[in-house]
């Protein structure tokens, strides 16, 4: 306890923190090391001078090394590094920088550095661990590096050779690597850096931005493979800082498999990384909560998230009146979930696939850190419509004798919900839900939905044309399965040899799929049809990642060509028609390029979505459009439609803070039980 004097004579006292039975502070998220902080770093004089873990109240970890609330030392993974007296000194001076900043430390008193091979033999510790590391990295090791949040595997990303023995290693064929630069300078030389992205990297929160690649680049190839985009982020830890000093970039990819969790132990680092890294830099300052690093999209003026992890989480969001303890328990590729209480929701950070064994532990991890560290018990447990969902029996098991009252939420009203909700609208609107897979009420897979409501309810107004999604998740691992289907669709019997011409190898799967077609499940899903239309193209018959073909597809697209989209109407509701586009891609192959195709897709379904809007305002009189689902994240088709839609008159409501892929469903399952329970 410290007395400070006040002119009054009464006394400001600093007490010792205690446990409230419902916390009301916030946690605050892990920033980029500040200017400050640098310049001590770099300033031989200073007794910081390249100390790895320099901090202060400004910048440093926070959300991943916090174990309980209320925020002090002794509750996070500092607690075994007592400060020394000249940091004690710097921690109670209310003048300091350094005054109550929980992580402070020095070369004296703090967490330290060493490197190892992939046995765990030590090779230098210290300043000498990463002075070899960097040499290492010149050379052309692979290296994993401790960072905040988890380990990186860092390389060289000029040399096709080490990139190549990444790929093969880490068995990430295709999916695109981030690259890690000094400056924005270094970051100009490789992409084309609007003003946004600008902001983007040099923000405490320090993203990865998705960049136009300049072209000629001297990125190897094997980077960012089939995109024009390359993921460009500046450093947010001294570590990062200290690497970078004496290279112009590195490879900076979450270690990890696949969709898995980002690994972040030192005993898993050594386990499972022994076989992907040359060798591994380590620190004795454990991770209490994983966290990966964000993504970042340009758009225009402003930008959205694909990913909210790092820096972003646990930010909460307000929302209007007073709401009960609610549990969103979120969708299953792209994982995460949101706790609602007051008027503040928090959602939860990227977690991942939730078919993956690792990602189920931690959801549960995550799930216990957030309830705990708020002393929370929620009242309500909103999950998707899906009966088989992995996160809804993950919750239902997690937070069972707590919760009075589940609510089942289908998946695209969520989208809706969470699309209105960010943007502050409580009035109906017109929601375009365009995504992968989603479970319809009449149990056959949605994806490309026209809605008319609020958090409330919705219906069903339009929808894109059915097709039969031939076995189920193999055609979203092999689009071309999925191509077949619009062909039949499209062509007919004509189908079986138009499919034999563009793949011949297949030749017994093509006969087979057909003959299966009549029994496969019916989806209105946007993202497979792009996968088709890749596959049509030729680009991504095959893929490694979700959404890879899509995002081939938006890589070449170009041109002022629109394919043709009908719309029509049945029952009252209103198809968009794709079956005249698909006939146009076959009919069009030979005189016009790739490129121009990809476009006419593109600019072809922005014209459509308009239509079918037009046709809505029509009857409802609504103007405004909230555009939420994962295929948003495609910027041409995003910008295109925008255009529309206001040139017609429209609002369009955009994600920003909340991904448009499903990391926002728990947010609007959040939002959907809010109406039904709000207080």
């Amino acid at each position: 306890k410290k007395a400070i004097a006040t002119p009054s004579g009464t006394a400001f006292d600093i007490l010792e923190s205690r446990r409230e039975d419902e916390q009301s502070v916030l946690i605050p998220p892990d920033l980029a090391t500040c200017d400050d902080c640098l310049a001590e770093m770099t300033d031989p004089s200073d007794r910081r001078y390249r100390y790895p873990f320099i901090n202060c109240t400004n910048c440093g970890p926070r959300y991943t090394i916090i174990r309980a609330l209320p925020y002090d030392r002794p509750k996070t993974t500092m607690a075994p590094f007592p400060m020394c007296p000249a940091c004690r000194k710097e921690y109670e001076d209310h003048a300091d920088r350094r005054f109550h900043a929980q992580p402070n430390a020095c070369f004296d008193c703090g967490p330290s550095l060493w490197l190892t091979d992939p046995a765990g033999q030590a090779t230098a510790r210290g300043q000498g661990a990463v002075e070899r590391c960097s040499r290492l990295l010149d050379e052309g090791k692979i290296v994993a590096v401790k960072g905040i949040g988890g380990f990186h595997i860092a390389c060289s990303p000029f040399r096709e050779d080490v990139v190549a023995t990444l790929r093969r290693r880490k068995r990430r064929p295709d999916k695109p690597f981030a690259v890690m630069v000094p400056s924005l300078g270094e970051a100009e030389r490789l992409v084309h850096l609007p003003a946004v992205a600008r902001k983007l990297l040099s923000s405490p929160q320090r993203p990865v931005v998705l960049c136009c690649e300049r072209s000629p680049s001297p990125i190897a190839r094997g980077i960012a493979p089939g995109q024009r985009s390359l993921g460009i982020m500046l450093p947010y830890s001294p570590i990062h800082h200290l690497l970078l000093a004496g290279t112009s970039a590195l490879v900076m990819t979450s270690a990890n498999f696949s969709d898995a969790p980002i690994v972040s132990g030192n005993d898993e680092a050594l386990d499972s990384l022994r076989e992907i890294v040359d060798f591994i830099l380590f620190s004795d300052r454990d991770i209490h909560m994983p966290i990966d690093d964000s993504v970042a999209v340009p758009f225009g003026r402003t930008f959205f998230l694909t990913r909210r992890a790092r820096g972003y989480t646990p930010i909460p969001m307000a929302v209007k009146g007073d709401v009960p303890v609610l549990f969103g328990a979120g969708a299953e590729m792209k994982g995460s979930f949101c706790i609602a209480r007051g008027n503040l929701l928090f959602p939860g950070q990227y977690l991942g696939d939730m078919k993956q064994r690792g990602t189920a532990v931690y959801y549960n991890r995550a799930i216990d850190h957030f309830l705990s560290l708020y002393n929370l018990r929620p009242e309500y447990l909103v999950h998707d419509m899906h009966p088989q969902f992995i996160p809804t029996a993950l919750a239902m098991k997690k937070l069972a004798g707590t919760y009075r009252e589940t609510l089942a939420v289908q998946h695209h009203h969520a989208h809706f919900a969470a699309c209105l909700l960010e943007n502050g609208h409580d009035g109906q609107a017109i929601g375009v839900l365009f995504d992968g897979t989603g479970y319809g009420p009449d149990g056959t897979i949605w994806g490309g939905e026209f809605f008319v409501g609020d958090a409330s309810g919705y219906r069903r107004l339009g929808h894109l044309f059915p097709s039969r999604l031939p076995g189920g998740d193999a055609s979203v691992r092999e689009p071309w399965r999925y191509a077949l289907a619009l062909l039949s669709e499209a062509f007919g019997e004509e189908a079986s040899a138009l499919g034999l011409s563009l793949w011949p190898e297949e030749a017994e799967r093509i006969h087979q799929i057909l003959s299966l077609l009549p029994s496969s499940p019916v989806t209105t899903s946007c993202g497979r049809l792009f996968d088709g239309a890749a596959a049509l193209l030729g680009i991504g018959a095959t893929v490694s990642y979700d959404g890879q073909a899509a995002m081939e597809l938006e890589g070449v697209a170009w041109g002022q060509l629109e394919a043709p989209f009908l719309v029509e109407e049945r029952d009252a509701v209103l198809l968009l028609d794709w079956r005249p586009a698909v006939r146009w891609l076959l009919e069009e192959r030979q005189r016009l390029s790739v490129a121009e195709l990809a476009g006419g897709i593109h600019r072809g379904l922005a014209r459509g979505v308009l239509e079918v809007c037009r046709r809505i305002r029509e009857r409802t009189g609504l103007e405004t459009v909230a555009l939420s689902g994962g295929v948003w994240q495609n910027r041409r088709l995003l910008a295109e439609t925008v255009l529309r839609l206001r040139r017609d008159g429209f609002t369009p409501l955009l994600h920003r803070l909340v991904p448009p892929n499903d990391e926002c469903v728990s947010v609007g399952q959040v939002a959907v039980g809010a109406s039904r329970w709000r207080r």
